[in-house]
């Protein structure tokens, strides 16, 4: 074992303070499961719905699909990082998490369990309540937010104690400044709201800062500082991995997302070529990753080849009018289901399999294939959609096997939350699974 192996086993828990650790944060682990569940569930509702027509109970499709992302990405994702977060600290820093981890862990699973039905109804509109009209989207987002806050607060104060901070608590401290910062965004939403602001550049600077930096900064960076933090358990780490000038590349990018015809052109190239500094600076991880591609689950590769098209995409955004012609394309959807399906949810799926102690079934290796086949072919369809005018297929044609390819990491899903139901899922075990 590395260096760095050998750093968090001297820094260890005893195994009454690891059992404790593991105890803390297997249920928001369970829940944040349930959550990829009911929003790939949802999301797979949403690819029927285009390709045959949505269900008269599920009329509303913008707001049904305010509830599938909200619910990923706060029930899903930001829950399972943050629970992954706190196990891996607590094993850096030799401490029972503290009882104020617990608390922020339940109200940001509840608040994000929430989102789901405040969404479903009328997305960010108002929805009657007696007497009164209530944006209960907004409330229940703006509510998610202020958790992030806690959470890089305590995380502050948990980790302060360390004498020396490794790759991962560097990787997660850089993924946090990008949570705040994303965070921000949201803030500059209700405030433009507040303020019965009308500004469009203004509106969409904010929704664009929140939402890309919220994925390709806090997502990846965090989920990337928990794969080194796993890997490091079973060998060497690299010496040198960019970390704070990955966030830094990272950071100005939030402008790509934005409709071009709001972008003057020098703020596009320069966000374009941090952009693609980011995806070179990425690669280097990939790089590493790949030399140590043997500790690595077959769910793991995978992600980390999705990694590597995401890095390849933001090279490609450089050549002279890629970017505004994407823009009039449907690319924009393969390109965020590449990085929160693919790379993101893959990843962490295989991380969570593993912590539970699942890998020691031979069906759940099974599950991992059936996972990457599903994903697989809802990305070639989204892929399809966006070149849709270069591929001789209709686009029903595309939807339809989207569709019935989003089944698939359904199902995988659904297995693995009843399968953490059952007592026999050793959560205390940490081998390699899917």
């Amino acid at each position: 074992m590395g260096a760095m192996g050998e750093q968090l086993s001297t820094r260890r828990a005893p195994h009454l303070v690891l059992q404790a650790s593991q105890l803390a944060t297997r249920p928001y682990l369970v829940i944040a499961l349930l959550s990829l569940f009911v929003a790939a569930a949802t999301g797979s509702l949403l690819r029927f719905g285009l390709g045959w027509g949505m269900p008269a109970w599920a009329a509303n499709f913008t707001a049904i699909r305010h509830a599938h992302s909200h619910l990923m990405y706060f029930g899903w994702a930001t829950l399972a990082l943050m629970a992954l977060i706190w196990h891996f600290l607590s094993l850096y820093s030799g401490q029972a998490l503290p009882r104020s981890v617990q608390w922020q862990m339940s109200v940001s699973a509840l608040l994000a369990l929430l989102s789901f039905p405040a969404f479903w109804a009328n997305g960010y509109g108002l929805t009657q309540i007696g007497s009164a009209s209530l944006p209960l989207g907004a409330m229940v987002a703006t509510l998610n937010g202020i958790t992030w806050f806690v959470f890089a607060w305590l995380y502050w104060r948990e980790s302060r104690v360390l004498a020396v901070r490794p790759l991962p608590v560097q990787m997660w401290d850089s993924a946090i400044l990008l949570l705040v910062l994303a965070a921000g965004g949201a803030l500059g939403l209700v405030a433009m709201v507040a303020s019965a602001s009308q500004s469009i550049l203004l509106q969409q600077a904010f929704l664009h800062l929140f939402l890309d930096l919220f994925a390709v900064g806090w997502f990846t960076l965090a989920l990337l500082g928990l794969l080194w933090a796993w890997v490091g358990q079973r060998t060497e780490l690299p010496k040198r991995l960019p970390v704070l000038s990955l966030a830094l590349a990272i950071a100005p990018t939030f402008f790509l997302g934005m409709p071009p015809s709001l972008i003057a052109s020098s703020l596009f190239w320069g966000a374009a070529i941090a952009n693609g500094l980011a995806g070179l600076l990425l690669f280097w991880h990939v790089a590493g990753l790949l030399s140590r591609w043997v500790h690595l689950t077959w769910l793991m590769r995978f992600g980390v080849a999705m990694l590597a098209a995401h890095g390849l995409m933001t090279l490609v955004a450089l050549w002279p009018g890629v970017w505004i012609w994407s823009a009039q394309t449907q690319l924009r959807v393969y390109f965020l289901h590449n990085l929160l399906l693919g790379w993101l949810s893959s990843v962490l799926l295989a991380l969570i399999v593993d912590y539970l102690g699942l890998g020691q079934t031979k069906w759940v290796r099974w599950l991992g294939w059936f996972w990457i086949v599903g994903v697989g072919v809802l990305l070639t369809a989204l892929l399809g959609l966006g070149m849709l005018q270069f591929l001789p297929v209709s686009s029903l044609a595309l939807l339809r096997v989207g569709a019935w390819g989003s089944l698939i990491p359904v199902g995988v899903a659904g297995v693995v939350v009843l399968w953490c139901l059952l007592p026999i899922a050793d959560a205390s075990r940490l081998t390699p699974s899917v």
